[in-house]
C-alpha cells in the first residue's frame, strides 16, 4: 500500500492538531494524552495509504469522528480513543485481543465491540 503524499501528511497533521486542541478540555493527565496519541498513531498506521472514495486519506474519517465525540457529544478520553480506533478492528487485521495487548482499556474494547459488531469476551 502506498504511503501518504507530503500534502496528505500536512492535512492529516492539521486535522490531528485540531483534535488535540479539542482534547484539552478532556485530557486531565499525561496518561490521557498518551492514550489519545497511541490510538491516533495506531489508526494512522493501520489505515496507511488507504483512501476514501473521495480520494482523501482514510485516517481523516476517524479523526473527524473523534472530534465530534469531544466537541459535539461531549464524551471523554476513552470514547475519543474508541472513535479513533473504530475502524481499525473492523477494517484491518488488528483484533480486540491485539488492542488489549497494546494496553487499551476494557472500556475502549467494549465500546469497539459494540460499534464494530465484533464479539467481546473478558475470557
Amino acid at each position: 500500500m502506498a504511503n501518504y503524499t507530503p500534502e496528505d501528511e500536512l492535512i492529516i497533521e492539521q486535522k490531528y492538531n485540531e483534535l488535540l486542541a479539542s482534547c484539552n478540555k478532556i485530557c486531565k493527565s499525561e496518561s490521557d494524552w498518551d492514550m489519545i496519541v497511541k490510538a491516533f498513531s495506531l489508526a494512522k498506521d493501520a489505515h496507511k495509504g488507504v483512501r476514501r472514495r473521495s480520494g482523501e486519506p482514510y485516517i481523516l474519517h476517524p479523526i473527524a469522528v473523534a472530534k465530534i465525540v469531544v466537541d459535539e457529544v461531549g464524551l471523554g478520553v476513552k470514547s475519543t480513543v474508541a472513535a479513533l480506533l473504530h475502524d481499525v478492528v473492523e477494517d484491518t487485521d488488528y483484533t480486540l485481543a491485539d488492542l488489549e495487548a497494546m494496553g487499551f482499556s476494557q472500556t475502549v474494547l467494549q465500546a469497539l465491540a459494540l460499534t464494530c459488531v465484533i464479539p467481546y469476551s473478558t475470557a
